[in-house]
């Protein structure tokens, strides 16, 4: 009688948990602090996406130090939407005065000697005062309504040498000016700069056989395989992007959409000698004050506008991956027992997607 086996599956999953949202102005601002581009070119991958254009009233505008009160509006498809909040703004002290001018989607403010000390979108300034709201439902409808963003584009940015960073590659970029450009009058543009600065290779293992037999052997050997080393930081930031896009389904982006993961992609394989049989991504923006949301080329919904965002991708099909690793007969068995323990984790319209 042959020996029973026991099912190992292997998977990379990357955390995206370094990020800074900016408006595209900020790419040529002489006034962006030195410090925040640091930041920005440590970050090696991006995204592009919009929203409606918010507005203020300008006769609602009250400064106090660091507390702020406006109202915020804007219309999309002829419906009106408005929102007063007052709230403590971050980095600004000792404002005084706070103005805009026409179409009032820009404030700024002054202190007391009328330097300006602060400058930005309306809509940015209410992601502040969101960002300060005690629940998750206080802050949905305005979520909805005024700060929600559709994501447009994914890309990255690493060089040859690792050095380079999205700040500077976003500043000569030829598809974020192409959505510039496309972009109609109502609606504005957002950069969200990301990194991982930590991934986590993980096993699902259920033991059926007996100890120390022919397959817990070749079972310890994948899993030396695929923990004995570090993966390369480039493959990581190719294999990140390939999870974006292949998830966001973003209608500017053209590769990796319907080809990724690709067997014969230069990136997998690291993987692919690894034995690993998924990879896949999470990210948390909550700390951003926005959700995000895609749709394809026909409008048709792939993403939820949600704060959390993740999705882990097979390598194989599954009948390769039986013919490869002759596990079970019953593979999906397998990822019923990986998202009964890990549960679900963030929203797509993705199938080939599996979830935490």
């Amino acid at each position: 009688m042959p020996p029973t086996r026991r099912i190992t599956e292997v998977g990379f999953v990357a955390t995206l948990d370094k990020s800074i949202m900016m408006e595209p102005r900020a790419l040529r601002d002489s006034s962006v602090l030195p410090e925040v581009i640091e930041y920005a070119n440590d970050c090696h991958l991006y995204i592009i996406a919009h929203r409606p254009m918010t507005v203020v009233d300008p006769e609602s505008l009250r400064i106090d130090g660091n507390l702020m009160t406006a109202r915020f509006i804007n219309r999309v498809d002829s419906e009106e939407s408005v929102v007063e909040c007052t709230w403590t703004q971050p980095h600004v002290k000792g404002g005084v005065k706070i103005e805009t001018t026409w179409p009032h989607n820009v404030l700024r403010i002054f202190d007391a000697s009328g330097k300006r000390i602060a400058r930005g979108n309306a809509s940015l300034f209410l992601s502040y005062a969101m960002a300060n709201a005690e629940s998750d439902s206080e802050r949905l409808h305005v979520d909805t309504e005024f700060l929600d963003l559709a994501v447009d584009y994914v890309g990255k940015a690493y060089g040859a040498d690792g050095k380079r960073g999205a700040f500077t590659r976003l500043q000569s970029h030829s598809t974020l000016q192409r959505i510039l450009v496309e972009l109609s009058r109502d609606m504005e543009a957002w950069l969200i700069m990301l990194d991982s600065t930590k991934y986590t290779v993980y096993s699902t293992i259920v033991p059926s056989g007996s100890p120390r037999d022919e397959q817990d052997l070749e079972d310890d050997e994948h899993i030396e395989r695929t923990l004995g080393s570090e993966l390369d930081y480039g493959v990581v930031v190719d294999l990140v992007e390939g999870c974006l896009v292949k998830y966001f389904q973003p209608p500017y982006n053209v590769q990796l959409k319907e080809s990724f993961p690709k067997s014969t992609a230069k990136p997998l394989a690291e993987l692919y000698a690894r034995d690993l049989n998924s990879i896949g991504f999470e990210l948390d923006i909550r700390h951003l004050g926005v959700r995000l949301r895609s749709a394809d080329e026909e409008g048709v919904i792939c993403v939820g506008p949600s704060f959390e965002h993740g999705a882990v991708y097979r390598l194989h099909d599954l009948e390769s991956r039986k013919d490869m690793f002759d596990f079970v007969d019953d593979i999906d068995a397998l990822a019923a027992r990986r998202e009964s323990r890990y549960g679900n984790f963030g929203r797509t319209a993705d199938p080939e997607a599996q979830r935490y």
